[in-house]
């Protein structure tokens, strides 16, 4: 212990005082009787605590936004963060205070439970300052994102969403932003708050226990297809229990995620980005994104069921024997279909004669010329049927499926051809929203390393509020410098000028009289 004469007893009788010790600034307090010794500044703010009002129970009220401490711990009793409370004791006519520091196992879990509570409010202020304490305390803060997944992975009712997905991202620009902490706290918190946003209110929806049956590749497979739940999560239960992790899961996954055109496209992507997080946080995570990708496949949506994307089984099953080799010349307005059908038979023809190296790189342009030549009329219109409902989202979507195809499949090859069909539905899905009349001259990008740093910072400071836009306005960019890596110079070039448009265009975050006239024109069917 560390004890330190802190201040005369009686100069503590009429009022508090602050007292100094190193970088240390405490307010000490006599209250009935016995002595107090607390962090100054309000973990909010930072206004003084020693300017506060304090109560019969010992209870310190700062003044400024009516944050209430007790005095005895420090515990915040309404407001947020918890304040350091230090023991005190009086001898020989001065306070003392112990000023040692706290087993830093104690600090982790009291900032982690801090954490919690920043969650459960969503208040991005302070998962801030929460994580600042970590790496202060000289914790890893990556600590933090591990925590707020293994803590809610049972809180996402429907598996894994973009808030695990983008955390990939975020974490992959902490990194390289190594040595400036204000940028990185920003990477760190914004997966945070996107976890606490998709969880906030939510019970925990349980798994079950690990199945009697053992895990096999071809037994989830077939649960996942059959949408038998349970059985899928027992058996993901049990690989875990047996010691199986995301490497010897990732190809089943992979695999139901490319079985379907599932929950437009977002399958691979999420079966990507939990890969890239494994990686990046260690194998603590791994239980909870297996089991939040496991749970998703089996409640997705599987739109190749529905008639405009029911060709896709079909042209998986008449898919000629790949090639692969050196990319040749194939012209990317080949993929500028005028439906998914069209789209699915140009891929099926072009795989007959090229290399799939060939056919993605023609597709990848197709995909960013799309994005280039978005129509953002449809963007604000709020008169057209619920089938049309589509934005910038909805068009990005085609770009990042397309990374995460190349690069899923680049791990299992036998799986390319599904993901170059869904890159077709991708492609003729969206061309109906797509005005090719458009000068998009002005956002050519002439300089691809300023236009990276523009971009990162303008992620960095995005302003939106809903965590699914800044989602985007990250994955997006990050899935085109990625692929800038392999990509010939002209997919290179329409692919950054698809997205330095992207992120200079407003995006609509709540189509409120859109919804209200779907809702109205559905309802009135039944009344009529």
């Amino acid at each position: 212990m560390s004890w330190e004469r802190l201040v005369c007893l009686a100069d503590v009788e009429v009022k508090p005082r602050v007292v100094r010790s190193g970088s240390r600034q405490l307010a000490v307090f006599k209250v009935n009787g016995d002595v107090f010794a607390i962090d100054n500044r309000c973990p909010h703010e930072g206004y003084p605590l020693a300017e506060g009002s304090v109560d019969d129970d010992c209870v310190l009220t700062c003044n400024w936004h009516n944050w209430k401490f007790r005095l005895h711990d420090g515990e915040c009793v309404l407001g947020g963060d918890h304040v350091r409370s230090y023991p005190a004791r009086v001898d020989d006519g001065f306070v003392w205070a112990d000023l040692t520091d706290p087993p830093i196992e104690e600090v982790e879990a009291k900032i982690l439970r801090g954490l919690t509570g920043s969650m459960e409010r969503r208040d991005f202020g302070r998962i801030c300052r929460e994580i600042t304490r970590l790496k202060l305390s000289g914790i890893d803060p990556l600590s933090a994102v591990r925590f707020a997944i293994t803590s809610t992975y049972d809180r996402f009712e429907f598996g894994t969403t973009h808030a695990f997905a983008a955390a990939a991202d975020w974490l992959t620009l902490a990194e390289e932003l190594d040595g400036d902490w204000e940028r990185q706290l920003v990477c760190l918190s914004e997966p945070v708050d996107h976890i606490a946003f998709d969880t906030i209110r939510h019970p925990h929806y349980a798994f079950p226990e690990a199945a009697s049956e053992e895990y096999s590749h071809t037994g989830l497979l077939q649960a996942i297809e059959q949408e038998d739940r349970p059985r899928a999560e027992g058996l993901a239960v049990r690989a875990i229990a047996d010691g199986l992790g995301w490497s010897d899961l990732e190809e089943t996954l992979a695999t139901a995620a490319l079985a379907h055109f599932i929950d437009f496209g977002h399958g691979p992507i999420y079966v990507l980005k939990s890969r890239q997080l494994c990686e990046r946080l260690g194998e603590s995570v791994e239980p909870a994104l297996i089991l939040a990708c496991v749970r998703s496949l089996c409640f997705a949506t599987r739109e190749d069921l529905i008639p405009e994307f029911s060709g896709y089984a079909p042209a998986l099953a008449a898919l000629p024997e790949l090639k692969t080799g050196p990319r040749e010349p194939l012209d990317a307005s080949a993929f500028f279909p005028a439906s998914t059908k069209e789209a699915l038979q140009r891929t099926s023809d072009a795989l007959q004669d090229h290399s799939v190296e060939t056919v993605y790189g023609a597709m990848l342009t197709g995909l960013a010329n799309n994005l280039l030549h978005y129509d953002t009329t449809h963007d604000q219109r709020w008169d057209r049927p619920v089938a049309d409902n589509v934005s910038w989202l909805s068009v990005s979507h085609g770009v990042t499926h397309a990374n995460a195809v190349r690069h899923l499949c680049g791990s299992y090859p036998h799986l390319l051809g599904a993901g170059l069909l869904q890159m077709a539905l991708f492609i003729g899905r969206n061309r109906k929203y797509i005005d090719q009349s458009l000068d998009t001259s002005e956002w050519l990008v002439d300089d691809v390393a300023e236009f990276r740093t523009a971009t990162i910072e303008q992620v960095l400071d995005h302003g939106f509020r809903d965590p699914i836009f800044a989602a985007h306005a990250l994955k997006t960019p990050f899935a085109v410098f990625d692929e800038l890596e392999t990509a010939s110079d002209e997919c290179a070039s329409v692919l950054l000028a698809s997205v330095n448009r992207m992120l200079h265009s407003s995006f609509k975050q709540m189509h409120v009289r859109r919804l209200a006239r779907q809702a109205i024109q559905l309802v009135e069917r039944d009344y009529a």
